[in-house]
């Protein structure tokens, strides 16, 4: 009766502590194999002389092996690596998810802050010389063209004479302007639009 009491009462604390911390958790595993230790003391000592029982306890005592090296794995789990508990393993994980998730919130906001930027940028540039005088000059006049993503930005002309050199400007607005455009300025800026579309592929 005596191995009936400390069986019952090894299982009972083991059954019913419902705790889900990772000192209970080892505090069950220890109950556990406590109450496989009485189990398998008590078979001895009721198998002797019986051969059919005798193989039985064999039996149990290998599962009670592969037992003890579960319950070896489970501890190391628990612990951690660097006798730390797995519970804190766990919050220290999730601290570092939510740090990677903050830094991924923060580089995504910045990024499309670039992307903002990058629009109003200047970045189709293109240039023609050209001799406006029936091909006297050395193509000493130019055409620049200066337009952002969206194809707004300007034009600039420097038509050179013997004087000296004059420049005019016009506005440019998604890729045409409200001036009339002469056929050099149109093709600079066709090809800055070109060189934009360069850039997306």
């Amino acid at each position: 009766m005596r191995y009936q009491d400390k069986y019952d009462h090894a299982w009972k604390t083991s059954f019913y502590n419902t705790a889900t911390t990772t000192q209970n958790i080892r505090y069950n595993l220890l109950i556990l194999m406590e109450s496989a230790h009485i189990v398998l003391q008590n078979v001895l000592e009721s198998v002797q002389g019986n051969p059919v029982l005798s193989g039985l306890t064999i039996l149990v005592a290998w599962a009670l092996i592969q037992d003890l090296f579960l319950f070896r794995r489970l501890r190391r789990l628990v612990r951690g690596g660097d006798g730390k508990t797995l519970e804190g393993t766990i919050r220290k994980l999730q601290e570092r998810v939510s740090t990677l998730e903050e830094h991924a919130t923060k580089s995504t906001v910045a990024f499309n802050n670039v992307d903002a930027r990058l629009e109003t940028c200047i970045r189709g540039i293109a240039m023609r010389r050209f001799d406006p005088f029936g091909g006297e000059g050395g193509q000493q006049s130019f055409i620049v063209a200066l337009l952002d993503e969206k194809g707004d930005g300007a034009v600039l002309s420097g038509i050179h004479a013997r004087d000296g050199v004059r420049v005019y400007a016009k506005a440019v607005k998604k890729f045409l302007s409200e001036r009339e455009l002469s056929d050099e300025e149109r093709g600079a800026i066709s090809d800055a639009k070109k060189t934009l579309a360069s850039e997306k592929s």
